[in-house]
């Protein structure tokens, strides 16, 4: 097994442990006020009583989306790909779904509208993504090139997600994904994007903050939370290793 397939097969490992964390925050976006427990009821089978029928559809579609990820993550993202994760999540919710949008949409919170796209952008768009070498920033700004491009009616946010996901698994980086405590600061600042097309600090805000990298699946950020939570712990009294000297007899 070549260093490549290994790495792949630990991100891999890592999105089926955090499997239902990750259809849970995927879901937040769209289903306001889910919780943990209630996606992992909705994945076990249950339908939680104060959920609407839609909403659970939405849950399902997302461990769906997962399912044909795991199944096709050694072959690296592209259009059709892409197009299949936006019919997965919108089946049963969004009409045309996995089909190019084709009328004018309006985005919630600002008077920003997205061009109508078309094949020939689209498609030359996620080909010029995929020559960047970097595979954490090839993700990242396929992020940012499916959500301000709205390519589809609807789910376009889900589809970057599952997207950007697969293109960091497939390259053995880890998972992408949003925490819902981080929502408002997420949506304040893709609008932000949205409106400047200035795809910088989105794009750094997003490395920092939403991929969660092997071999434990913990962010940048919340790598320097824990280090200044031990180091607090410590107390200023601990020597660091650096700092100790070695004693003479």
């Amino acid at each position: 097994m070549s260093k490549d397939d290994e790495s792949r097969l630990m991100a891999v490992e890592l999105a089926k442990r955090l499997l239902v964390d990750a259809i849970w925050k995927t879901a937040s976006i769209e289903v306001d006020g889910i919780t943990f427990p209630d996606a992992q009821e909705i994945l076990e089978g249950r339908a939680p009583s104060n959920m609407e029928v839609n909403d659970i559809i939405v849950v399902n579609n997302i461990k769906r989306a997962w399912m044909f990820l795991f199944e096709n993550v050694d072959q690296p993202v592209n259009w059709q790909y892409m197009s299949e994760y936006n019919r997965i999540l919108g089946e049963g919710l969004i009409r045309d779904a996995g089909k190019l949008r084709t009328n004018d949409v309006r985005i919630g919170g600002t008077d920003w509208i997205p061009e109508l796209p078309t094949m020939e952008s689209s498609h030359d768009g996620i080909s010029s993504l995929m020559k960047i070498e970097s595979p954490e920033d090839r993700a990242l700004l396929m992020f940012c090139k499916i959500t301000r491009g709205q390519w589809f009616n609807d789910g376009n946010e889900r589809t970057a997600l599952m997207t950007a996901n697969h293109a960091l698994i497939n390259a053995g980086v880890g998972v992408f994904s949003i925490s819902p405590s981080l929502k408002r600061e997420f949506t304040t600042r893709l609008l932000r994007y949205y409106e400047s097309n200035d795809d910088v600090p989105f794009h750094s805000w997003l490395k920092d903050n939403a991929i969660g990298r092997l071999p434990g699946g913990i962010t940048s950020a919340e790598s320097r939370r824990l280090e200044l939570k031990r180091s607090r712990a410590a107390g200023p009294n601990c020597a660091s290793p650096s700092s100790a000297s070695a004693v003479t007899p």
